[in-house]
C-alpha cells in the first residue's frame, strides 16, 4: 500500500495550528484601499483636494458640463487579474501561518493597483469623453501639448496610492 498523505507528519504540534489560525485572522482584517486619502490630497493651488476632484471626475457635474470620467474603479476591474493573483498568494502565506509573506503580497496587490489606476488616465481602454472644445482651448493657453482628459499637472493622477489598514 502507498501512503497518499500523512497529516500527522505535516502537523506535529498545535502551534501549526494556532499560527495559521493568527495569520488568517490578520488578514481577515486587513483591507487593501486604492485611492487618494482626503488627509492627504491638498492641491498646491488650494482650491480643491484631489480626494474632491477626483469623486467629481468620478461621478461627473451635469451642472458644470463635467462628464463622468471613473478611474479608480474601471482600473482594477480591469486589473483584476494581476491584483487577484497577489491577492490569492497572500491567502496562501496565511494558509502557512507567514504573515510576514502574507503583508508583502498584500502590498504588491497594493501597489499593482495603485499603478493600475494611475496608468488608466492613459489607457485606450479608458472610454473618457473627449475634452469640450473651451476646455480644450484653455490646457492649451495653460501650455498643455496634449488634449487628454483628467490630465493638465499630472498632480491628480500622482496622488492616487493605496492603504493598508485594519478594518474599521
Amino acid at each position: 500500500m502507498i501512503l497518499l498523505f500523512d497529516i500527522t507528519a505535516s502537523v506535529s504540534s498545535n502551534d501549526g495550528f494556532k499560527a495559521i489560525e493568527a495569520a488568517l485572522k490578520e488578514l481577515e482584517s486587513t483591507q487593501v484601499l486604492v485611492g487618494i486619502p482626503e488627509d492627504e490630497s491638498m492641491r498646491q493651488d488650494g482650491q480643491i483636494s484631489n480626494a474632491a476632484l477626483m469623486y467629481i471626475h468620478t461621478n461627473g457635474s451635469p451642472m458644470q458640463g463635467i462628464p463622468a470620467r471613473p478611474v479608480i474603479e474601471p482600473a482594477l476591474e480591469d486589473s483584476k487579474e494581476q491584483h487577484g493573483k497577489l491577492m490569492g498568494e497572500a491567502v496562501k502565506a496565511a494558509m502557512n501561518g507567514n504573515v510576514t509573506l502574507m503583508h508583502e503580497y498584500l502590498e504588491k496587490a497594493g501597489l499593482a493597483g495603485q499603478s493600475a489606476a494611475k496608468n488608466w488616465f492613459t489607457n485606450p481602454n479608458n472610454g473618457f469623453a473627449p475634452l469640450n472644445p473651451e476646455t480644450a482651448k484653455r490646457k492649451e493657453k495653460k501650455g498643455a501639448t496634449i488634449e487628454r482628459p483628467l490630465i493638465d499637472t499630472g498632480a491628480l493622477m500622482n496622488a492616487i496610492t493605496y492603504v493598508m489598514r485594519k478594518k474599521q
